[in-house]
């Protein structure tokens, strides 16, 4: 296996694990890293905010400790259940970024003849 595959392969495991973008810092596409982290961020920052004004400020701030962290995941298992199509758009959307950011780490692969190389 050539060092471009090996850098590929290394991306693709990159943006599975730490999520969209994280692949495309490792070939140094980092115009595409920054757009799609930051659309991540954006996903995340709209489900937080819908979570919040969901729940209110004042139930976070009761856990906001830490300390008791059960009364957190039941608060959020709460407000998965009273909000099931917010939750499926934010799935479906962020699955779609994930899943584009991997297939654009191959396009740019293939773009640059990862694929033609012969093995040395």
């Amino acid at each position: 296996m050539n060092k471009d595959k090996i850098t590929l392969l290394l991306a693709t495991v990159v943006t599975l694990a730490l999520g969209p973008g994280a692949g495309h810092l490792v070939i140094k596409e980092w115009k595409k890293a920054i757009f799609l982290i930051t659309l991540a961020l954006v996903l995340f920052l709209i489900l937080a905010s819908t979570f919040v004004s969901s729940v209110g400020q004042e139930t976070l701030e009761a856990v906001a400790t830490f300390q008791n962290i059960e009364q957190f995941k039941n608060i959020y298992a709460k407000f998965q259940e009273d909000n099931p199509n917010t939750m499926l758009l934010f799935n479906i959307f962020f699955a779609v970024l994930w899943a584009y950011s991997i297939v654009d780490l191959f396009m740019i692969a293939k773009a640059k003849g990862v694929f033609l190389k012969k093995e040395q």
